[in-house]
This record gives C-alpha cells, structure tokens and sequence, in this order.
C-alpha cells in the first residue's frame, strides 16, 4: 500500500510519564511537575508464576469489573448521501470496546431516543444512562457522569465515543491491578488518517475492507499516527479503592467543551490519593479520521455553532459580557419562565432539579443580575440577562412586602408581556413552587383568553399561565402600565387590573372577567394547586406524603417571611432536589442523605 507504514500495536511492557502528557499538563497548569517512575514487568521471559498470575487477571480474576463510559452524540443521518459520519465511528469505537472482553460492560450518557436505539442494537452489555444533569441542548455534565460512575464498582474507564480501543489495554489493566493499589491512569489517543477496517457481524474479529481478517495481536496496517495536545480525546481510568480521586470538588464542567480531563488529572496529581500511570506508550487508542471510504466531516450548522459557543465559554469560566437572544432560547423553551437574582440561586437550582426529574425541558430563566447569570450559564441553563432590572437586590431582604420585593416583582409581568408579543404563551413560577408533577395539561384544557392564576389568598401572581392571543396580550398591557404608576409591587396592579377594586369584575368564587378585553381569569383549585397557608401543609411531618396523598400539582413555599426561613423550611420538608456541595441535580442512584444548604 502506497504512502502506508507499519505500526506494531504497543505491548505492555513499561508504563511511565511521558513527555507528551507532561507538555499537555503543563499547558493546562505550569506548576504541576509530573514525576516519572517505570513498571517492568514482562511476559514469557519471566518466571512461569508470573505468566500465571497474568493469566488469571487476564481471565477477570483479579481485574474485578471493567465499565466504559461515553458520552455519544445522536445518530443522525446527514444530508451528506445520507450517511452518519460521525455516528459511524461512534458504532465502530463502541463495537471495539465490546470486542475486548464478555467481561466489559459500557455505559452510554444521553437522553436522544437514538442512543437508546443503538445501545439495544449491541445487546445487554451496553446500557444507557439518563438520570444525570444535562444542558438545554441535552450536553451531559462531566462532574455528574463521574458521581454517576463511582457508584459501579471495578475499573472505570471514561473514553471519547469515537476512539478504537484494542485488547492490549487489558493487559495494562492487568498489570495495574497486581499493584495492589488505587491509581489513576491515563493516555493519550492518537489520529490515524485512515482507517480501512471493521470488525465482522459478530463482533469478534477484525476485518480489511477487502474481508480479509487481520490479526490485532501481531499488527495493524495504517497510516503514520499523530499524537494531537486535544484532550477532549484523553483515555482516562481509575479502580475503586479506598481513597478518594482527589481533594477537590469537580466544576460543572461541559463534557466535551473543553478542560475537564485537565482539571481532573491536575487534581489527582495534586491531592497524591492514588499511584498515578501514564498508559500512552502501551495502550492502543485511536481516532480514525477516514473510515474506508468516507471524508472526515464537521456537520454542525452555522447555528449549531453560534448556539454552542456559550457552552465552550462556560467551561472557560471566563466573564460573559454577552447574551443569548431571547428568541433563539425561547426557540428551545417556549414554555415555562422563571426569573431569579443571585440571592435564590440554590433555590432556583432545586426547581430546576425537579423539572428535570419530571422531564420538563422547555424552560427559561430571566437573570435580574450579573451574579446569577453567570452562575446559570455555567449550570448549563438557557438563560438571559433582563437589561431593566432594579440594581442593588438585597441577598436576605427581599421578601413579601419589602421595596427590594416590589421592584423585582414589577419585572415579571414587563418580562412576560414581551414573550406573549413574540408570540409564545408563558407559565410563569416561582423558584418557591415545588413541582410534583407536570401542571400543563391541567392548564392547558381551560383553553384561550384565558390567565389560569394560583389562588388569590394573599394577592400572589407567583403561577399562572397566559396564551400568546391579543385579549391575553391587551390585558397584561394593562397590568404593566398600572404597576409602573404604583409604588406597591405588581401583584395588587393584577388583581385590580383583571378583577376590578374590591373584585368588581368577579363572576364567580374563582373566576372575573377583566371587561375591556374580555379576558377571563381562572384561580385554580387549591386542593391540587395549594399555596404556603392551604391546610398547613407545610406543617405536615411528611410533606410530600400528604400532597401526594391530597393530589397536589404543586406547593407553593410562600407565606412566610425571610429568605432564610424559605429556604430552612424547603430543605427540612424533604423537598429538596439539589445538592449545592457537589452543584448536582441528586439522584435515584445516589446513596440518601440528609441534603442541607445551610
């Protein structure tokens, strides 16, 4: 083959430091000095007791249970002749690392009905995993994927979905579990340019384009490998034990967008918990930029790309000194708004982690400062700055009835009316709403012109729901320019404006008509939508006991004053969702725990 050399596939029979991940690491971190060491260990020309010990590692004795774990995009067919160029090399790397062993199991990260399509294509040794946290444009977390894997017990293995793996990675964790030890490994991938391979139907044997069957023992024919500084395609591995990976508390990080795999082995080499191995001169990984006949492509969009640019920002960490337009998040929301200050961003974090747990993703967050949006582009949520809204919010004086509270209300309804101009209807909650379940369909069957509104009770608009039609849109008008002539907040400008003083447009004990626009407003019932004083069920000793057992929709945290007081009673009911120590959503998979914010 013309142009071709031959690679010998590497054998295990050193594992060290080398020169090219310290070049990495230290891109990453100049500080960090990675101390070399080196493992001899042989095979055949040792002692026959050796050879046996390697044998029966080999056969899983010793090794305990190998679990890979990715994070594959969707399998798309392309507008390129039809063909799904990076799921290609995606079902090949996969189908490589099934070939290595009965004994691997892999764990596929995602949501996309075509990852599970996939995943029962392979059989049962490959599984999909979906309760971790992800983006609005369902990118998983790195930091929730390793909580994720650290409850498998054995070896784990985080490898980029589209990197061949060959059996020789076996032998070095063979070798590395004979230590008695826990370490940490990791190696380097390489690019080959092209690829003409692939394992047969069965998945057992290596195959030439031309059917010819080669033999990974001995060789591979393929072009000259090139080691990149991308880290993103970075082998990483660790054994369970009895230490820790590090000290440190893992950022959100984006899995694949960047600085993840750094700041993880930089922490590990810190922290000095575990024997660390570098197995890049002995593990065979790759990334086939050619398959057989098939061009590397890049198939994101010109907007794929502006709209994920932010996610590569956000792992950055850099300041955001711009902002999504409204519009193309609200082409991914279209629903449910929430608007939030610094000052409940764990409590916002927790409404987020129930609607996650109930698979509402059509949501959108108004920033009203800097603080809180930055923390929230980091959390992977579609969210805007609000250019209008009030400076200064006090972070504990902020409650019913304070001149911090009424400012911040008056930003809702101005918020909302112009979403229902750009013609989307709006739930709007409250970050102190707990979901038990998906209110829209409930909301939903009282049909247009129609503002669906929680209980009156103490003048609160903290859950409603409004169409996008001119009456909703000429009503909301109303409120909003009542509200900026009152020095009250914006919720008495609604009752006034919709119901009339002293409920002069009511036409029912839950229903007014506002007369001008004929817009009629619903107050929902209080048994499945109750607030903070309905029945004291926030009293209960079990709290989501007895709205389950009552019906409840929701629960609104209001009727009581101070910041401190919400959040206390919130976090001691039991719902409570996320876990601001480890910034994760928490999950069924997780040991319980008492969760505690204070």
């Amino acid at each position: 083959m013309a142009g071709k050399i031959r690679i010998r596939i590497k054998d295990a029979k050193s594992l060290r430091f080398s020169s090219n991940l310290m070049m990495m690491v230290g891109l990453f971190c100049c500080s960090v000095w990675l101390l070399g060491f080196s493992m001899l260990v042989g095979f055949g020309s040792r002692q026959s007791g050796r050879h046996q010990e390697q044998r029966s590692c080999l056969d899983g004795e010793k090794m305990g249970r190998i679990t890979i774990f990715s994070a594959p995009k969707p399998f798309l067919v392309s507008a390129n002749n039809g063909v799904d160029l990076v799921g290609d090399r995606q079902e090949l790397a996969v189908r490589s690392w099934l070939a290595l062993s009965p004994d691997v199991a892999v764990v596929l990260f995602g949501r996309h009905a075509s990852i599970f399509a996939f995943a029962a294509k392979l059989g049962p040794r490959v599984s999909v995993e979906s309760a971790i946290d992800f983006t609005f444009h369902d990118t998983p977390f790195f930091h929730s994927m390793v909580a994720r894997s650290q409850t498998i017990p054995g070896i784990s293995v985080f490898v980029d979905p589209e990197i061949i793996l060959l059996p020789n990675m076996l032998t070095t964790f063979c070798i590395t579990s004979t230590l008695n030890l826990d370490w940490f490994l990791v190696s380097i991938s390489t690019y080959i340019s092209y690829f003409p391979y692939h394992l047969d139907d069965d998945g057992n044997h290596w195959l030439h384009n031309d059917g010819d069957k080669i033999s990974v023992e001995k060789e591979f024919v393929v072009q000259k490998q090139e080691y990149r500084n991308n880290t993103e395609r970075l082998l990483i591995a660790w054994n369970t034990g009895d230490m820790p990976l590090h000290a440190g508390v893992l950022p959100p990080f984006l899995y694949r967008k960047g600085l993840h795999n750094e700041w993880l082995l930089n922490e590990v080499l810190s922290s000095e918990f575990r024997f660390p191995v570098d197995a890049s001169n002995v593990i065979s990984s790759f990334y086939p930029e050619i398959l057989g006949q098939w061009s590397h492509e890049h198939l994101m969009t010109n907007r794929d790309v502006e709209t994920r640019a932010w996610e590569y920002r956000g792992n950055l960490g850099v300041v955001i000194n711009w902002t999504l337009l409204v519009q193309t998040l609200l082409s991914y929301a279209r629903m449910h708004l929430q608007v939030a200050g610094d000052n409940y961003k764990d409590m916002l974090m927790n409404w987020v982690c129930c609607l996650r747990h109930l698979a509402v993703t059509n949501f959108i967050v108004c920033a009203l400062d800097l603080e809180i949006y930055e923390f929230l582009i980091l959390q992977g949520l579609p969210v805007f700055k609000d250019p209008l809204a009030p400076s200064n919010i006090s972070f504990n004086d902020c409650h019913f009835g304070t001149k911090c509270f009424q400012k911040v209300t008056k930003v809702k309804s101005r918020i909302v009316l112009q979403i229902l101009r750009m013609g989307y209807n709006v739930l709007l909650s409250d970050v102190d709403v707990y979901w038990f379940e998906n209110p829209l369909p409930i909301l939903y069957s009282f049909g247009s012109a129609t503002l669906v509104a929680q209980s009156d009770e103490y003048n609160e608009t903290g859950f409603y729901f409004v169409h996008s039609d001119p009456p909703t849109i000429a009503a909301m008008e109303k409120v909003v320019k009542h509200a900026s002539n009152s020095d009250l907040s914006e919720q008495p400008s609604f009752y006034d404006v919709l119901c009339g003083e002293g409920g002069l447009n009511r036409i029912s004990d839950n229903q007014c008509v506002e007369p001008s626009t004929n817009l009629r407003v619903h107050f929902l019932d209080r048994n499945i939508f109750p607030n903070g004083a309905y029945k004291g069920l926030w009293e209960k000793r079990n709290v989501r006991s007895a709205c389950v057992k009552q019906g409840c929709a929701v629960l609104h945290n209001n009727w009581i004053s101070g910041r401190k007081r919400k959040m206390e009673r919130q976090v001691h009911s039991g719902l409570w969702e996320y876990d601001a120590s480890s910034r994760m959503c928490m999950q069924s998979w997780q040991r319980p725990h008492s969760a505690s914010y204070f």
